[in-house]
């Protein structure tokens, strides 16, 4: 499968939530989509799914135009936060509405799920807890089979083990039945040896995507006095910057360059610290 985002921009009233969103994303892969609240994530997400069209711009799959295309929209199950099911539905009747959309259900591996995630397929959707909901989310993406996948926080109210449930679940689907399966998460540091490749949003627009065993070769922290650090890092972009006491970090884009100066040190930034990194800069303002 082939996403494809061709200058794609998304305003509500006063806000735009995207702005001129340009990638491409194939699978088979396992994608993990990042960024801070507010960056523009679900956003896409909803468009890619079909549920609201771009303002500006083309969002294609498999070269098709997504929103109005009933044929690209059987091949895409997005599993949101919430609100996915109808609340008056019992957990069977759910399942059983959705088998009529994807071409390619599994309704024995939505049987086996339930017996998983210990569901009684009489409960009504009103009555599930949120971490019950969420479960019937990960059964109803897995057993869709569809061929792009999406789960946005799809494991809300579950605790550790039923989390560590949904991430075996999915190395064993990818294994077993190859798709392009997009994750969203704010979890990161649990799921991102899940991810063969990283999408990072920030404030509508595209700020990284790479390979993940590339994550660290592109980006890292410059830590030293002040005006040591403003200076190594001055050819670099930087995302972002703050002073302590007398030392300065830096996060910046390698892009290809070294930085040899001894007098500076340099650490790996994981995905975690990034969006950590990327929430305080939207908080002070420093995106505009």
């Amino acid at each position: 499968m082939k996403i494809e985002a061709r200058n794609v921009s998304k305003s509500y009233k006063q806000k735009q939530a995207l702005k001129h969103l340009n990638m491409t994303i194939e699978g088979p892969k396992i994608v993990g989509f990042l960024g801070h609240n507010g960056a523009g994530k679900t956003t896409f997400l909803n468009m890619l799914s079909g549920l609201i069209p771009a303002t500006s711009g083309e969002l294609f799959v498999n070269g098709q135009p997504v929103f109005n295309c009933p044929t690209i929209l059987k091949d895409i199950c997005f599993i949101a936060e919430s609100g996915n099911f109808q609340e008056e539905m019992t957990i069977e009747q759910s399942l059983k509405a959705t088998s009529f959309f994807y071409r390619h259900w599994d309704g024995q591996l939505a049987k086996e799920l339930l017996k998983t995630f210990a569901l009684n397929p009489k409960d009504k959707v009103k009555n599930l807890s949120k971490g019950m909901a969420s479960a019937l989310g990960i059964i109803t993406g897995f057993a869709s089979n569809a061929p792009i996948t999406i789960f946005d926080e799809p494991y809300i109210g579950l605790d550790v083990a039923a989390r560590n449930t949904f991430y075996d679940l999915l190395i064993e689907q990818q294994q077993d039945n190859p798709r392009l399966f997009i994750l969203s998460t704010h979890l990161i540091d649990e799921a991102s040896d899940l991810f063969e490749e990283v999408i990072i949003i920030n404030e509508g627009e595209l700020l990284l995507q790479r390979n993940y065993d590339e994550w660290h070769e592109h980006v890292i922290a410059v830590k030293g006095a002040p005006s040591v650090v403003e200076h190594v890092t001055a050819s670099f972009e930087i995302i972002f910057k703050q002073s302590f006491m007398n030392e300065m970090t830096a996060v910046i884009y390698l892009d290809g360059k070294t930085i040899d100066d001894l007098n500076v040190k340099l650490e790996s930034v994981s995905l975690q610290e990034m969006l950590v990194y990327l929430s305080k800069q939207q908080k002070e303002g420093l995106y505009k």
